[in-house]
């Protein structure tokens, strides 16, 4: 009876050291083992939901694993923050961080990229333990939705531009130190981790405002953002590939963030509420996107 005791004890010991990382972990070096079948996750702030509107990054990925039939689903949010504050329309941050639980249950993605830190930087040293603590949040409810593997990527590097805009020297200091600190949680969650700062270096991008990249300063990031994933770029990308990325994006940004989403399905969804299940209607049209992107890379 002692033994067995001793037993269950150890097994639920085991099971609490290992429940905060459920999913099977990607490989935490090496090229990112994307698979095919698999659903990525694209999930971030401003970095991530821009590219949504150029498409340069993921353009890059769905080229360097052609023939792999791969999706990608864009889930950044400007200003967001792994509290989910800028999902939450008008209620408290637990809302918008319930409103993407549902959507990562309702997606079932394979693989996560998660791409936060910008706006905490901003808090510099004292913000950081309280960004550290709601990081290991998300991250719970990531893996215990959806069961993805999921990959922490560092903020990128901010931009340097004449007055009047600000010496961003000090506030990439603490980028850098929020990428630190982003490299040691996704050690102990046993995570991968890809430094899109240090790949950026000190190589010029263009941006509108130093934190905010233009389409050409996305292409320009592209390079760096594969080297920190440890992904060979494609030796070919044709042309139409990235605006049939966009194309796609655009669609099931419809899908997910319809204009109307108050009426349709919030406090006045008893004046639209009726036209909800047309939301619904765009699913078919991103997988023709998708179908017609998977058609110009059948493989390598």
């Amino acid at each position: 009876m002692h033994r067995s005791l001793l037993s269950l004890s150890a097994a639920l010991l085991c099971w609490s050291h290992g429940s905060a990382a459920l999913a099977a972990p990607l490989a935490v070096d090496g090229p990112l083992p994307l698979k095919s079948g698999d659903l990525v996750v694209l999930l971030g702030d401003t970095f991530i939901e821009r590219d949504g509107n150029y498409g340069y990054l993921e353009t890059a990925l769905t080229a360097a694993y052609a023939g792999q039939n791969i999706r990608f689903r864009n889930l950044g949010w400007s200003g967001d923050t792994p509290r989910a504050e800028s999902r939450a329309y008008f209620g408290p941050p637990a809302e918008g961080f319930d409103r993407l639980k549902q959507q990562l249950a309702n997606l079932k993605p394979t693989v996560v990229i998660s791409c936060y830190g910008a706006v905490d930087a901003f808090k510099g040293e004292a913000g950081r333990e309280d960004f550290l603590k709601s990081y290991r949040t998300l991250l719970g409810m990531i893996q215990e939705t959806s069961q993805a593997g999921v990959v922490l990527m560092s903020p990128p590097a901010a931009q340097a531009l004449p007055a009047p805009f600000p010496d961003m020297t000090a506030h990439n200091k603490d980028r850098a130190a929020t990428s630190q600190a982003i490299a040691g949680l996704a050690s102990e969650r046993g995570l991968r981790f890809a430094d899109l700062f240090s790949a950026m270096g000190n190589t010029p991008v263009d941006s509108e405002n130093g934190v905010t990249f233009t389409a050409s300063g996305y292409a320009a990031i592209v390079p760096a953002f594969l080297k920190a994933l440890q992904v060979a770029p494609a030796a070919r990308v044709p042309d139409q590939l990235r605006p049939l990325v966009v194309e796609k994006n655009l669609l099931y940004f419809y899908r997910w963030r319809p204009q109307n989403e108050i009426y349709l399905f919030g406090s006045r969804k008893h004046e639209q509420g009726n036209n909800a299940s047309e939301v619904q209607l765009f699913e078919p049209l991103v997988t023709e996107k998708e179908t017609a992107i998977h058609a110009l890379l059948p493989g390598k």
